[in-house]
């Protein structure tokens, strides 16, 4: 189990993230203790930010208000916390990032 993901309930999780923002292409990768997150967006004037959002809830498919920033907002690792409407588990939520 990778250690990027923390299970705090049934329907809500933790991701530790590393952003790389400026990149070619949007890529996510697993690096163990954080999930590498490549964005094309710079990081000025909260871009990167609202990028991650957007492909997370694609990746995830959730909704935008189903995503909490714990910290990290204006930093390069950041602690995300995912809310699911129902339950979900966390190789189902691993397969999505990674693959979907």
């Amino acid at each position: 189990m990778p250690e990027f993901i923390e299970n705090k309930s049934d329907y809500s999780f933790l991701l530790h993230l590393n952003i790389k923002p400026n990149s070619k292409r949007q890529k996510l990768i697993d690096e163990g203790e954080y999930l590498t997150v490549l964005l094309k967006s710079k990081p000025t004037q909260n871009r990167a930010n609202k990028e991650l959002i957007t492909l997370l809830k694609k990746k995830l498919k959730i909704s935008s208000n189903q995503i909490e920033f714990i910290s990290g907002l204006k930093r390069k690792n950041k602690l995300l916390q995912i809310n699911f409407s129902k339950k979900i588990d966390t190789q189902d939520i691993i397969q999505r990032l990674l693959n979907g």
